[in-house]
């Protein structure tokens, strides 16, 4: 029972390290600069999202690998990967 309950505990520590997940943090605002209310920021391929604030806000979890999604009605969706690269 012992090994077994390391072996779970072995575990636990382990997958959070194989996850690299991070928090995506930004603002989505038009060609004009302003902020886009209700915007869809999503991962692509999953069901993780979210809507951005009033104003244009938004925070994401997602593997560094990831791909977001920015789409809003009358605009074209826009997608960025990205890659291990610094966007909070």
């Amino acid at each position: 029972m012992k090994k077994l309950i390391s072996l779970f505990a072995v575990l636990l520590v382990l997958v959070p390290a194989f996850a690299q997940v991070r928090v995506v943090t930004g603002t989505v605002k038009d060609s004009n600069g302003d902020p886009l209310v209700g915007a869809a920021v999503y991962e692509k391929g999953t069901t993780n999202g979210v809507i951005t604030d009033l104003d244009g806000r938004y925070s994401i979890s997602v593997p560094d690998n990831a791909v977001l999604t920015f789409s809003n009605i009358s605009f074209l969706s826009q997608e960025i990967k990205l890659g291990g690269a610094d966007f909070s």
